[in-house]
């Protein structure tokens, strides 16, 4: 997939991004956070492939942090013997669920821009480069993949099944939290800096409805969201019990309302990165129509 972009590779002034925060310690460009939970059997694959596809960028500054959610065979032992330049890895006790592990990733994360995406690196690259994109030029504060668009490739090459539970649950989404978007599910999500660092820490869900949590403070706060298509790449068995999990990401995500009212996602730093008060620079506008001549008294 050709995805629509202005160039052909990452420009060195696509570290202008506008942030509401200018004194952000961000010494990176890009962050990926990975998590990872048993395996072993594609992670040096994947971490290679990726490495060597952000690098391939010469005037990129990026990091990959992979977080081993507490995994029960050696999957940080082989990501940490690669060496990969520009990677580290973080180790958890135990396994907090995919959540908790993109929280401790993006943590730890100090680019301008901040992906997180599955372990086994499921969508074709570029869409990080075109995420990337879209945020460090545009100024986006979350760029989405979303499987149902136009151009993107992934429901016809699920099993009949889970193609079926997958449209099942987003409409239950659609209609109990997230009536705008049609894809809360699709494993590869950008944010803005600023975003990240004040989004994350909302975050009350460590487990597969982290990704409605996350959707609905965003639409919540009103911040501006991209969608954009994504095509399979590789599917790696799925850790996600189709009936178990569902339901228990449904009586999650029927919380969340509660949970807005009750203030539990009050953020200052939120409210002032969403902020659109034209109306305080009403006086400043006079003074300068008054300066131009260009309106009567």
């Amino acid at each position: 997939m050709d995805y629509p972009h202005q160039a052909k590779r990452w420009h060195s002034d696509v570290r202008k991004v506008a942030t509401t925060d200018t004194s952000l310690p961000t010494t990176m460009d890009l962050s990926l956070v990975v998590p990872v939970f048993n395996s072993s059997a594609f992670a040096a694959e994947s971490a290679t492939l990726t490495h060597t596809y952000l690098a391939s960028f010469p005037t990129l500054r990026f990091e990959i942090i992979f977080v081993d959610d507490g995994s029960s065979d050696n999957t940080a032992e082989i990501l940490e013997s690669l060496r990969l330049s520009n990677a580290r890895v973080i180790r958890l006790p135990q396994n907090l669920g995919k959540f908790g592990a993109i929280c401790a990733g993006m943590r730890t994360a100090t680019g301008a821009c901040r992906i997180f995406t599955d372990g086994d690196i499921p969508y074709e690259l570029e869409a990080i480069r075109y995420i990337s994109d879209l945020i460090l030029g545009r100024g986006f504060h979350v760029v989405i993949g979303d499987r149902t668009l136009p151009g993107s490739e992934y429901a016809e090459r699920l099993s009949f099944v889970r193609s079926v539970v997958t449209r099942v649950f987003t409409l239950f989404v659609r209609i109990l939290v997230a009536g705008g978007l049609f894809d809360t599910q699709c494993g590869i999500k950008g944010f803005r800096g600023d975003v990240a660092d004040a989004l994350f820490p909302l975050l009350r869900d460590r487990e597969f409805s982290g990704d409605v949590e996350l959707l609905y403070i965003a639409l919540k706060y009103n911040l501006e969201i991209k969608r954009v298509p994504v095509r399979l790449r590789r599917q790696a068995p799925s850790s996600v019990r189709v009936m178990r999990h569902g339901l228990r990401m449904l009586r999650r995500i029927s919380k969340l309302r509660r949970s807005w009212y009750l203030g539990r996602y009050k953020s200052e730093s939120m409210s002032r990165i969403a902020d659109q008060s034209y109306w305080n620079r009403e006086e400043t506008t006079e003074v300068r129509y008054r300066a131009s001549g260009s309106r009567e008294d």
